[in-house]
């Protein structure tokens, strides 16, 4: 009976605390996904931007579609490589980047998907497109400079956590 007791506490347990069975906190539902855009230095040339681009795609994702004369790569979707948040089949995600025609910009979107048993959700990895973009901003972007910190009332959180963000 003990033991029983402890399989049937430990199934709560794992169906409150989610255990793999739902999205992770970074996946944003939408129909309708957005492009990220990213300024290329002026001194990267496109040959070397590509490579850029395939070098850091290829260390998270597998890659499906790749065309470098129309500057398109696509990744495969697969699990999310933060394996802490997800270790089943049933969240995946892939990446799509393209290079802008006149090749000064790189435009990329996360896309996920979750299995609710019946059909896949789609959305986005927040977390995910966040890692990408320091990525590719710090390989081919221009530095963006930091505004000065403003002194503001104690009393005004919002603009505190806008600050400290920045």
């Amino acid at each position: 009976m003990r033991t029983l007791n402890r399989f049937i506490l430990a199934g709560i347990f794992l169906a409150i605390s989610g255990c793999g069975s739902g999205a992770p906190d970074s996946f944003m539902r939408m129909t309708k996904q957005y492009w990220e855009v990213v300024d290329i230095k002026p001194s990267i040339k496109y040959n070397d931007a590509w490579e850029r681009v395939l070098y850091i795609i290829t260390k998270k994702f597998e890659l499906e579609m790749i065309s470098k004369e129309d500057g398109y790569v696509r990744s495969a979707f697969g699990a999310s490589y933060f394996t802490e948040d997800m270790q089943n089949d049933k969240y995946q995600v892939r990446i799509v980047a393209k290079f802008t025609p006149d090749k000064k910009k790189l435009e990329f979107k996360i896309e996920s998907r979750i299995w609710d048993g019946k059909i896949f959700q789609n959305g986005s990895d927040v977390r995910v497109a966040a890692n990408m973009r320091k990525d590719f901003l710090n390989s081919l972007g221009e530095p963006q400079k930091k505004p000065m910190k403003q002194s503001v009332p104690a009393d005004s959180l919002q603009q505190m956590e806008t600050i400290e963000q920045q």
